[in-house]
């Protein structure tokens, strides 16, 4: 196989991983390597080994593929297939002077995510279901791609069955798109933590408001843990999505577990429905 070729450009930089892009074979390919400052950090080199782990297993049109995981005089990382598409957060900013996301582009993406979501769901693996979890699904990691597909990157929360104990570590996600009990330190991300963050990233997409009232993460935190964001008074004010489709999103972002819509093909039923 044929190494990456040039220096590279970045294109991101995150909490953990410096993100570079790459020509390799004659395709674009994404290197990911932990931030010098996590190179000797239990928990940063788990997430490392997590999403090899999670892109190994999990193939899906959605998902980047993994090409390979590597060590050099700079540490380890792992090469991967570029995503193409624009993220979540870049449409809002986009369109955000323009008055808004169009309704029907909005829409389109919910139900076009919420498909993928109830895909992945299903995903199998050697010995059964794989029991996929993205784990941090926001604005930053959900993208519209070029035909418009819905597509999903940065995969160092997520999980699998089967996975080490060692290899969970503590993530929590991005606030406000985490659930309430994910906030509170009471849950960890599930697949029904997914269907919240999801249906909280749409309602971003959609209103174009912030989805709390709180803006330090601290106030935050506490804010989704005791009351989830501004479901129902965001929903209220937009006209992109008929009833039961507002129903839907609504039911995945009920504070109460006991009450919340958990599955991705229950949310999308309401967006197929006539």
């Amino acid at each position: 196989m044929t190494e990456p070729t040039g220096t590279g450009e970045p294109i991101g930089t995150g909490s953990l991983f410096d993100v570079t892009l790459l020509r390799e074979d004659g395709r674009a390919v994404v290197q990911k390597r932990l931030l010098p400052r996590f190179q000797r950090e239990p928990e940063a080199r788990a997430a490392l080994v997590r999403e090899a782990r999670v892109l190994t297993a999990a193939r899906h049109p959605s998902l980047p593929e993994l090409v390979r995981v590597g060590s050099d005089d700079k540490g380890p990382y792992l090469v991967e297939t570029f995503v193409a598409g624009a993220s979540i957060r870049r449409i809002a900013d986009v369109w955000s002077s323009r008055g808004g996301v169009p309704a029907r582009l909005a829409a389109h993406l919910a139900r076009q995510a919420f498909a993928m979501l109830a895909e992945l769901s299903e995903l199998q693996g050697e010995g059964g279901p794989l029991g996929f979890v993205h784990g941090d699904i926001g604005p930053d990691h959900l993208l519209l791609g070029p035909v418009g597909e819905a597509r999903l990157i940065d995969f160092g929360a997520a999980r699998i069955h089967g996975l080490e104990r060692s290899l969970l570590g503590n993530d929590r996600g991005t606030l406000p798109f985490v659930a309430p009990e994910v906030a509170r330190g009471e849950a960890p991300p599930s697949a029904a933590t997914d269907v919240y963050a999801l249906a909280a990233t749409v309602l971003f997409l959609s209103s174009g408001k912030a989805l709390t009232r709180a803006t330090d993460e601290a106030a935050m935190l506490v804010e989704v843990g005791t009351h989830g964001v501004r479901a129902a008074e965001l929903l209220d004010e937009t006209q992109t999505f008929r009833p039961q489709e507002k129903a839907a999103l609504l039911g995945a972002l009920a504070l109460s577990e006991s009450r919340r819509v958990v599955r991705a093909a229950d949310v999308l039923a309401a967006f197929d429905g006539a």
